[in-house]
């Protein structure tokens, strides 16, 4: 047997030419579809951009078996309905923006399998924000992760693409079971295919502000700054809304009048959030010098401070001194006859045991390292302090914006008001439909369900103009930090969830995977299966589901309705007659 299967397969080899890979039928399946179906499979690949404009980032979801490629997928866009974003109990976002459910096909040869991963990419000048999740209901996005995307950024999110049992393998395994228990193991499995459904949000920045500071469409188009400015304000301070937008009320006034108005506003926000910054900052230098000052005292009581003549200064003359309570020469005198009061025989002790203190005391500061007695070189206590000085005002600096960073992510958000939402497409359904379709018209093939979840992620970020792009991990306290301000700045774009989000994007996926036990040569020789006509069956049930047509209608050619009717008899039945196309219509 084995002899004439390596027989059958040089065979095989020396008719095509070549021995075919995974990778090679997944290219003979995108250019197969294009000729069979209509509409045919595009690639994910969707540039961000608002009608009119240029783009302001792209969203990818890309393939790595040996080759990146975007992947394709059966793509549809339905009609707008309002969609709910939970960003807490008391804030959920409404989005009114454009919707579309794409279908991706996916097979699998034997163990390997390829490798996903979700690409959004920002140009310069340029910022949206991304969330990803999975649909909860017919109008409910569960938010995972969010991250806002900016200048450049590149954020690569890897996916694991999990398969669930048949729907034949899930019936032979339960059939046995109770009753109860058939009931329990059904109802699990409708939860994980509606939780299937992966959804990826855009909502894009700069349009939702200038709705928000009701000013006109595209006037902040080359504001830069102030859109920066901005952001910064929400995210960081938690400023409301209301005391940046536009307060004028009169008729007739210019885009630019209204730009200016929203910059006075910011510019006073700014400028009360500046003198916060200096109150503080002042009174942390006030404390950490009062805190010198004693640390000072202390370590000059205890140390030596040559003047200029051949007699040493001890105590606290040396610690005024150092200080510069004794600038004058008189003070300085003063000083020294403070301690060279006695016999000279107790001067030569007092320096004597100074001597042998410095050589065996360990300073408490690498900085304030005293000199030796026969160096004979002064200390200025203006150069000790400005040192003291300097390395407290780096630390209050760094100190201050823990702080600042600490207490705009405690802020509580407000109250929101639920809005109704219209019923739109119910994407939770398409997963039921899905598996009723495999096990009614495919039962001989393992088309499996498949869930989608995030896994690691990266990101490549440029921090100036001048350095290059520098590619870092993110741990799961980064994601946890993005996915604050990503949401605090939605929270600011919707008033709390009041302000619906109109310049946004839903894109739902739904997966399913075309398992084969044996590589692409094997299949078709030892197994005696073609894996074209098999893809094609599947294709054509996802691609029926997806669209909400029957199947004869997705081929545009009728010599290959004919062909495939022999094969598929019952997917490719009339309208009337196909339960599945009617389910997926109802959807």
């Amino acid at each position: 047997m084995n002899y004439v299967e390596s027989m059958l397969e040089t065979q095989l080899v020396n008719a095509i030419g070549k021995r075919l890979t995974p990778n090679d039928l997944d290219k003979f399946v995108k250019y197969h579809n294009a000729r069979l179906l209509s509409p045919i499979p595009q690639p994910f690949s969707h540039a961000i951009r608002c009608p009119g404009h240029n783009p302001v980032g792209l969203l990818t979801i890309e393939s790595d078996d040996g080759e990146i490629e975007c992947i394709h997928t059966h793509s549809r866009e339905v009609l707008k309905s309002s969609l709910k974003v939970p960003l807490s109990a008391a804030t959920v976002l409404e989005l009114t923006g454009n919707q579309y459910l794409h279908g991706y096909m996916n097979h699998r040869f034997g163990t390997t399998s390829k490798r996903h991963q979700l690409v959004a990419r920002a140009r310069q000048f340029s910022s949206f924000i991304m969330i990803v999740g999975n649909m909860t209901n017919a109008s409910t996005l569960d938010p995972k992760d969010a991250v806002i995307v900016r200048n450049k950024d590149e954020v690569i999110i890897s996916l694991l693409l999990d398969e669930l049992p048949t729907a034949k393998e899930f019936k032979d395994a339960v059939k046995s079971l109770s009753p109860e228990q058939q009931r329990f193991a059904r109802a699990y499995r409708k939860m994980q295919l509606s939780s299937s459904i992966f959804g990826v949000c855009i909502v894009q920045i700069k349009p939702q502000l200038e709705a928000l500071l009701g000013l006109p469409a595209d006037a902040l188009d080359k504001e830069m700054k102030l859109t920066q400015d901005l952001m910064e304000l929400f995210v960081e301070y938690q400023v409301p809304s209301d005391m940046l937008s536009y307060s004028g009320f009169l008729e007739h006034v210019t885009t630019q009048d209204k730009v200016f108005n929203v910059k006075d506003n910011v510019k006073s926000v700014l400028d009360v959030v500046n003198e916060g910054k200096e109150k503080q900052l002042k009174s942390e230098q006030a404390k950490t010098e009062m805190a010198m000052e004693g640390m000072l005292q202390g370590f000059a009581a205890n140390h030596v401070v040559p003047l200029t003549g051949e007699t040493p200064i001890f105590g606290a003359a040396a610690s005024r001194i150092i200080l510069g309570k004794a600038s004058s020469p008189m003070h300085k005198v003063a000083a020294s006859q403070e301690i060279l009061i006695g016999s000279p025989m107790e001067t030569r002790a007092k320096m004597a045991a100074s001597q042998a203190n410095l050589s065996a005391r360990s300073y408490p500061y690498a900085r304030c390292t005293a000199p030796p007695i026969h160096a004979r070189s002064s200390i200025s206590g203006d150069m000790l302090c400005s040192t003291f000085a300097s390395d407290g005002m780096q630390s209050i600096h760094h100190n201050q914006e823990g702080r600042e960073r600490s207490s705009s992510s405690s802020v509580p958000r407000s109250q929101s008001v639920l809005l109704p939402s219209a019923r739109g497409v119910d994407f939770t359904l398409i997963p039921q439909i899905l598996d009723e379709a495999i096990e009614k018209c495919a039962q001989s093939t393992a088309l499996r369900s498949t869930t989608i979840k995030t896994g690691n992620w990266r990101r490549s970020r440029q921090e100036n103009l001048l350095t290059n792009p520098k590619q870092m991990q993110l741990s799961k306290d980064d994601t946890k930090k993005e996915r604050n301000k990503a949401f605090d700045l939605l929270d600011a774009l919707s008033r709390s969830g009041c302000f619906p989000i109109a310049y946004s994007d839903l894109h739902v996926i739904v997966a399913v995977t075309h398992c084969f036990d044996k590589d692409v040569m094997s299949t078709v020789v030892c197994d005696n299966v073609n894996p074209i006509e098999k893809l094609e069956c599947s294709t054509l049930i996802l691609a029926s589901a997806v669209h909400g047509v029957p199947a004869r209608k997705l081929i545009g050619d009728a010599n290959e309705v004919q062909r495939l009717a022999g094969l598929l008899p019952l997917l490719l039945q009339p309208a009337e007659n196909n339960d599945v196309t009617n389910a997926a219509q109802e959807g």
